[in-house]
């Protein structure tokens, strides 16, 4: 099972989280002739209203400002990528991950990419060549989240070249 690098992820679950917070402040907020005619709002419920709409609307504005920024050509790259490797053409997506890989080797995403390499081997049943492409991401990214889940991943295999034996 692939490890989550909450880092990566965090602008998304960001812009999620104030969706939901819009849409809930929305469909909270009524107008006057939406509500009931025996029920009038308090002062109280009235500031609280106007205040989750301040804070839903500032929030929004931050998260435009943080979305509009340019997405590294890297990134760009690894995410383009990672749609093949996801639609499951696996053949592909190994040939376009090494292509990254020799265009950016030193990219922030290098480590995934090789990740993705050897699960795709996995997909395709070549164990040998999956745990060759594990290995070299413990050995080229020691450091990286990935790097015990590629561990996991080469035992895993072996076992199951046992197995067939």
């Amino acid at each position: 099972m692939e490890k989550v690098n909450v880092k990566k992820w965090l602008p998304y679950i960001v812009v999620a989280l104030v969706i939901v917070g819009i849409v809930v402040a929305i469909s909270v907020r009524r107008t006057p002739t939406e509500q009931p005619t025996e029920q009038v709002a308090t002062l109280e419920e009235t500031k609280t209203e106007e205040t989750t709409t301040e804070v839903a609307e500032e929030t929004t504005t931050e998260v435009a400002e943080e979305t509009t920024e340019e997405v590294p050509e890297d990134q760009a790259e690894y995410d383009r990528i990672r749609g093949i490797y996801w639609e499951g053409d696996y053949e592909k997506a190994i040939e376009e991950y090494k292509a990254f890989l020799e265009k950016y080797p030193e990219s922030e995403w290098a480590d995934d990419a090789m990740y993705d390499i050897a699960s795709s081997y996995e997909y395709l049943g070549d164990y040998k060549k999956a745990i060759e492409a594990y290995q070299e991401v413990i050995n080229k990214y020691p450091d990286s989240d990935l790097a015990e889940s590629a561990q996991w991943s080469i035992d895993y295999l072996k076992g199951q070249e046992e197995g067939e034996s």
